[in-house]
Parts: C-alpha cells; sequence; structure tokens
C-alpha cells in the first residue's frame, strides 16, 4: 500500500511544478451499515493540480486515496480496504463565453472487504440473517464531455449554463464469505435463479454495468456577489442495477460536492447559494437524489466556507449530512467532513 500511494504522489506532485494551482484535500466520511451499504466509513486525500498551457488551452490531473475503514459485525471482522480513484483531463476556452472540457476517469481493479449483514428468506418462509465478509474486485473506467456559456457582460445578472455527459463502465465481483456450515445452508437454500440479495452474493456475481449521467446546470450571478446554482441529473443504465449486488465505492464514486450514495441514482436535483465577501466565501446547498429500483431516496445538505488567505492559497472547510428514506422511513445516515488547501502558482 505504502509504494502505490507514494506513487501516486509523486506523479500528482510532478505534473503541476509550473502549474496555475495545486490543491490538496483530505476527507472522513461515515455511514451506517445497512443491506446497501455495508461502509461504516473511509478516510482519504487527493492531490489536484492543473497546468497553463496557452490563454486558451489548460489540462488538469487528480488522484484520489481512500482507505475504507474497519468493519465488524455480530460474527464478522473485516479490517478495510485500499481506493485508488483517478482523472485527467484539458479545458478549452473557444471565447470568453464558451468553454469546452474533457476528461478520463477510472479505478484500478480493487478488493474492498466489509463485514456485512444479510437477511435470507428460506424455503420454509423463514428469515434468517446471514453474517460473513463481503468481497468485493471493482474497477471502473468511465469519461465525461462538458460544455459551458456564460454571459461575461459584466452586468447586474450574469448567466452561465453548463451540459455534461459521462459515461462509465464498472466491473464488479461480489461474493459473500460465510463459515462453512453458514454457506452449506445458504446454498441448500437457494436453487439455481433465485434472485434474493442473499443468494446471488453466496453463489457470486460478476455483473458489468455501463452507467450513462446526464446533466445541465443554471447558474445565475447577482451583483457579482452571489451566485445561485440549480443542478439536474439523470442516470441511465444498460441493466437493472438492483441486479449489481452491493453498491461500490467506485461506482457511488464519492465527492463531497455530490455525497456518498449508497444505491445507484436515477436522478438528482441541487440548489446551491454561494455568497462572496472580500476574503470569504459561503456555500450553502441541498440536493435530492432518487435511487433506482425500490431503494427509495436520498436527501443531503452542504455547507462550506474558504478563505482567501492571500493571493495565492486558500483554505476550505466543508461539512455534508445525508440520509437516504423509503417508504418506512430513515433506513440509513451518514455524514462526510473535509478539509483542503489550494496554492496558486504563477
Amino acid at each position: 500500500m505504502i509504494g502505490r500511494l507514494a506513487l501516486v504522489v509523486a506523479v500528482v506532485l510532478a505534473f503541476p511544478a509550473n502549474a496555475h494551482d495545486l490543491g490538496v484535500d483530505l476527507t472522513f466520511n461515515g455511514t451506517a451499515a445497512s443491506a446497501t451499504n455495508p461502509r461504516a466509513g473511509s478516510a482519504g486525500f487527493g492531490l489536484s493540480g492543473s497546468y497553463d498551457f496557452t490563454d486558451q488551452w489548460s489540462a488538469f490531473l487528480t488522484a484520489n486515496y481512500l482507505r475504507d475503514l474497519a468493519t465488524r459485525t455480530t460474527d464478522s471482522f473485516s479490517p478495510g480496504s485500499n481506493i485508488f480513484l483517478f482523472s485527467a483531463g484539458a479545458m478549452f476556452v473557444v471565447n470568453e463565453h464558451v468553454m469546452v472540457m474533457g476528461a478520463i476517469n477510472g479505478s484500478p481493479p480493487t478488493t474492498q472487504r466489509n463485514a456485512q449483514q444479510l437477511p435470507l428468506t428460506t424455503r420454509t418462509g423463514q428469515t434468517i440473517v446471514l453474517d460473513g465478509v463481503l468481497e468485493s474486485t471493482n474497477a471502473s473506467l468511465g469519461g465525461t464531455l462538458l460544455g459551458s456559456y456564460a454571459t461575461n457582460g459584466l452586468s447586474r445578472w450574469e448567466h452561465t449554463i453548463d451540459v455534461s455527459a459521462n459515461v462509465t463502465g464498472l466491473s464488479s465481483f461480489q461474493n459473500l464469505q460465510l463459515k462453512r456450515v453458514a454457506e452449506a445452508f445458504a446454498r441448500n437454500n437457494c436453487p439455481p435463479g433465485d434472485d434474493q440479495r442473499a443468494c446471488r452474493l453466496v453463489v457470486g456475481t460478476n455483473t458489468p454495468l455501463v452507467q450513462v449521467r446526464l446533466g445541465a446546470t443554471y447558474t445565475a450571478t447577482l451583483f457579482s456577489k452571489l451566485d445561485l446554482l440549480l443542478d439536474g441529473a439523470a442516470f441511465l443504465y444498460d441493466k437493472d442495477p438492483a441486479t449489481v449486488g452491493v453498491f461500490s465505492t467506485q461506482q457511488g464514486r464519492p465527492a463531497l460536492d455530490l455525497g456518498s450514495p449508497t444505491a445507484p441514482w436515477v436522478a438528482t436535483a441541487r440548489l446551491t447559494g454561494l455568497y462572496r465577501f472580500s476574503k470569504v466565501n459561503l456555500r450553502l446547498g441541498y440536493q435530492f437524489g432518487l435511487y433506482a429500483a425500490d431503494f427509495g431516496a436520498n436527501h443531503l445538505v452542504r455547507a462550506s466556507v474558504t478563505w482567501k488567505v492571500s493571493s495565492s492559497f486558500r483554505l476550505t472547510l466543508s461539512a455534508l449530512v445525508q440520509t437516504d428514506v423509503d417508504s418506512s422511513g430513515p433506513i440509513n445516515r451518514g455524514g462526510t467532513v473535509s478539509t483542503g488547501v489550494l496554492f496558486l502558482l504563477p
């Protein structure tokens, strides 16, 4: 783990040596365990940099490391896992109003292990709880295209419109590892073709999935001080995402702006306000997310403050709280805190 982490640090630090900016972020996340989310929490850091080749062309590179923290159930324990996420892209400023951007993102094959409990309905109709370790080998690779139009007329009411499309291919093999007696009992009560989540995971499920995200954002800038942002996104899949098994960290791609989904989204809507003082920026946002199948919905609230310490150094503190709900009420709660520094280089 140390060798791979050192490689990430070396690559990202070397890239923006003469870059426009260099950022470092630390993130801590915690969620309650549930049938769709065995994770108890994670901690990580990210490095990002951009380089301006000309006034029109620039490139950026980001690398994130996440440590899934240890998880424990009544009979099972997992020490945690290491996850790496990468993104690289380029931006072209056509003129003072139009910008286009392209990026690729991915996560190399990573094995995650989480202690997990899943209900199983036997052939006699009895429901028991299987207690084991969910082992998932996941990888992802995708690309994003974004176009942006801004009025930039120096008026009291400016407008920015962004449209984006992202396609991500996800590979996931998941298996619920049980003690020998429990595994034999589960297999005996899982006939071929049983679509129970527990049965699929005891046998082992390998389900590639293609996810498409189509998004649009409108931003109104008032008096050069206040930004009001309305964002919407729809998610499409090449198959029912409920058949994947348990939603993985690579699939959710945790980001403080969007939260950490514990099930596959089909749509999100977000409203954000940003106010700029001379040295401090304040941001407050709310997002509603609708999950696929019968996984319910997601609510999250995010607040952050950015302090312009100097012309070349900025400090940001952020906090996010979220909850998942279904017809029975709240089913999963979590939160994320993050701190980051941004260096603006000549």
